[in-house]
């Protein structure tokens, strides 16, 4: 229990760590997050910003990280806690963002499916009359982790950090594409934020609203029925429930639901997967089963509940699909800025 107490106490340092030197979660000095806008020509200002604060991006590395944690584990019995936590941080220093980055060559269908369904969202949204900016290099990342973890007295630095950034370049509407942030940035950052103003929309929520534009971009380039997972975090958090069912009516989509779902809808397995990895599996593969008995075709709407879900499609027969993954598919071929890279 110690040594696993350990493992934990290095995986926060080291967390805390690269969030004070770079901003970011992994600690990475180069992005790797704006390669999905290659042709898309998104304007790099303006009032409304496209945030994706790196979320489905960091995606293949997230896999490879908790793998290589994992790989540790095994043999925490015969190191000394003191010897364990000197082992964590010279690796941390000689491999860091180099070894991440090779190691995440090999996870290409997971780097894949973010960056479509990315593509997919800024596709619906300017279908539907909307044209973000995207922040490129500059886009801040949420620190959503250090709240989820409890490292509270880190939160508010970054929080004020993030909000600065945003605002000394003019954004007044964020659009967001995912539960997570879309939490931070409107339920945690105006506790920390006196006169806090900026307007925070879930790409769902905007799309809902537009049904008409999106039956036009109904074809016969997806499965037409699917079982629907919900995010713990949208709907229990964020109360964002009926908007992505009316987005599916709306794409000519049969949605089935299964036992638990809406607000009662079971976790994926997300939160906990970074420090008990088999509890984490042993709670997905419950969800996947109860969805799989019920479709072939899983549609979430959560990076998290994407990467705890789609591990199971080659063993189960079955696929995983993203929102956005289906608002790219029904948007290729209309009068989109999308491009094919």
């Amino acid at each position: 229990m110690q040594r696993s107490k350990s493992l934990i106490s290095q995986a926060l340092s080291t967390l805390k760590g690269n969030m004070e030197r770079t901003g970011d979660p992994l600690g990475f000095k180069k992005d790797y997050w704006t390669g999905w806008t290659d042709g898309l020509n998104l304007p790099r200002g303006g009032e409304t910003v496209l945030l994706t604060a790196r979320m489905y991006q960091m995606l293949p590395y997230v896999i490879q990280a908790t793998d290589m944690v994992a790989s540790v584990k095994p043999i925490l019995p015969l190191l000394s806690v003191k010897a364990f936590s000197k082992m964590f941080e010279k690796a941390g220093s000689m491999a860091g963002e180099a070894v991440l980055r090779l190691k995440a060559k090999g996870a290409r269908d997971v780097k894949d499916k973010g960056e479509n369904a990315l593509k997919g969202i800024a596709a619906a949204l300017n279908r539907a009359g909307e044209h973000p900016a995207y922040l490129y290099e500059a886009e801040p990342y949420s620190g959503v982790l250090l709240y989820d973890l409890g490292l509270e007295k880190h939160i508010a630095p970054h929080v004020r950090k993030v909000y600065q950034q945003l605002k000394t370049r003019g954004v007044k509407r964020v659009i967001t594409v995912d539960p997570h942030t879309t939490f931070m940035l409107r339920e945690v950052f105006p506790a920390y934020i006196s006169n806090y103003d900026l307007e925070v929309l879930h790409y769902l929520e905007l799309l809902s609203g537009k049904i008409e534009d999106l039956k036009a971009l109904a074809g016969e380039k997806f499965p037409k029925e699917f079982v629907m997972h919900d995010s713990c975090v949208m709907t229990r958090d964020l109360g964002i429930v009926e908007q992505a069912r009316q987005v599916i009516a709306g794409l000519g989509i049969n949605l089935l639901e299964p036992e638990n779902t809406r607000q009662d809808t079971a976790c994926c397995g997300g939160p906990v997967e970074y420090a008990y990895a088999d509890l984490s599996g042993k709670i997905s593969n419950i969800r996947i089963q109860e969805l799989a008995d019920v479709c072939k075709n899983i549609l979430v709407t959560c990076p998290i509940c994407l990467i705890n879900l789609m591990k199971y499609e080659k063993q189960m027969d079955i696929k995983v699909w993203d929102m956005g993954e289906l608002l790219l598919a029904a948007c290729k071929g209309k009068d989109t800025k999308y491009t094919e890279r």
